[in-house]
C-alpha cells in the first residue's frame, strides 16, 4: 500500500462545547475537607444565557503539550490546564492539546468565566478521550481544578444545571445538592463588571472568610427555607452589605437602581459587579444606569440559562 492510500494514523480529533456564565449572590464556604469534589459552598444565584463556547482539539504526542487561547490570545489558563493534567493523567495519554475559549463573559468579574471554561474543557476532553463517561464524572474535573486553585466554590455544579439554583448541598457535581427556583420565561438579567476582587485572594484572607461564613450561615438558611426571587435578592442585598467587599461604584450604583424602582439587583460575587434582575421592558433603562459607572461594552443584557453546559453534538 502506498504512503497515499495508508490511513492517517495520528489525525488530529476535536470536541465544542457551550457553558452557561453564572453569578452568585451569597454563599458559605465549606473547603476543608482532604478531598476537593467535597469542598465547595452552599448559597444561591443563577445561570445566564451567555457564556463561553470552548473547543479542543487533541493529537497522540511523545509528551503532554498545551496550548489555551482566550478569545484569540494565548493565555496562561492555569484552571483549563488543570483539567487536562488530570484528566490526561487518568486515561494515561500524552496528548498535543489546543483550547479555544470564545467568552461573552467579562474574564475576573464573577460572572463564571473560570467555571465555563473549566467545565467547557472537560466536557469536551473527557468526551474525546472516552465516548462513554459520565457526565458527572467529566464535569467533577472542572470542579476539582477551580477548588485545588482557589477561583471557584459553586460555580461549576450550579453551570451544571442551569436555572436559578439554590446550593443547599456543598461539593462538586455528583456531591452537591441543587433546588432550582421557578421564574418566568421574561425575566432577564443585565449585568455590569470589570475585574478588582481576586477571587483566591479573598478565599484565602481569613477576615474574608470569617464575614463571609458569618453571614453566610444565617442568610443562606433563610433562602434555603424561602425558596423565591425576592427572598434571593433581599438575601444577596444584605450579604454583599454584610461581608465589606463593595467597591464605591458598586454601591453608588445599586443606590441609583433601588432608587429607580429596579431593586432587585446586588453585588455579584466575587467582583467589582453587580445585577439587576427584570422584565425585558426594562432593560434599556437599566443599561443607562449602569452605564454611568462601568464602559457600556462592560454592561450585558441576558436571560436565565434553561439548562447547564453540554457538548455540541
Amino acid at each position: 500500500m502506498t504512503d497515499t492510500l495508508r490511513p492517517q494514523q495520528n489525525a488530529a480529533k476535536s470536541a465544542k462545547a457551550f457553558v452557561p456564565g453564572h453569578v452568585t449572590g451569597l454563599f458559605r464556604i465549606f473547603d476543608d475537607n482532604e478531598d476537593p469534589l467535597r469542598c465547595g459552598s452552599i448559597g444561591a444565584g443563577f445561570s445566564v444565557t451567555i457564556g463561553t463556547v470552548t473547543s479542543v482539539s487533541v493529537v497522540d504526542h511523545p509528551s503532554l503539550v498545551v496550548k489555551v487561547d482566550y478569545n484569540n490570545e494565548r493565555v496562561d489558563a492555569k484552571v483549563t490546564n488543570a483539567v487536562i493534567q488530570r484528566l490526561t493523567d487518568e486515561y494515561e495519554r500524552t496528548l498535543k492539546v489546543h483550547v479555544e475559549h470564545q467568552s461573552s463573559l467579562i474574564s475576573g468579574a464573577g460572572m463564571g468565566a473560570s467555571g465555563a471554561g473549566a467545565l467547557g474543557t472537560a466536557l469536551a476532553l473527557s468526551h474525546l478521550l472516552d465516548q462513554d463517561i459520565e457526565y458527572e464524572k467529566a464535569a467533577s474535573y472542572a470542579h476539582v481544578a477551580e477548588i485545588i486553585n482557589h477561583t471557584g466554590l459553586g460555580d461549576v455544579l450550579a453551570q451544571t444545571k442551569g436555572g436559578i439554583e439554590v446550593r443547599v448541598k456543598a461539593g462538586g457535581p455528583g456531591v452537591g445538592k441543587i433546588e432550582n427556583i421557578s421564574y418566568h420565561d421574561s425575566l432577564r438579567v443585565v449585568l455590569a463588571g470589570a475585574p478588582g476582587l481576586e477571587t483566591s485572594e479573598v478565599l484565602t484572607n481569613p477576615v474574608s472568610r470569617k464575614r463571609i461564613n458569618s453571614a453566610g450561615d444565617r442568610l443562606v438558611s433563610k433562602i434555603i427555607g424561602d425558596q423565591r426571587i425576592e427572598t434571593f435578592v433581599e438575601c444577596s442585598r444584605e450579604f454583599a452589605e454584610e461581608v465589606g467587599l463593595q467597591t464605591t461604584r458598586v454601591k453608588n450604583a445599586l443606590i441609583e437602581l433601588k432608587n429607580a424602582g429596579l431593586g432587585s439587583s446586588s453585588m455579584i460575587m466575587l467582583g467589582d459587579s453587580v445585577f439587576c434582575l427584570c422584565d425585558e421592558a426594562e432593560t434599556g433603562r437599566v443599561q443607562r444606569i449602569l452605564s454611568k459607572y462601568w464602559n457600556s461594552t462592560d454592561v450585558r443584557v441576558a436571560g436565565i440559562a434553561p439548562e447547564g453546559g453540554r457538548l455540541f453534538k
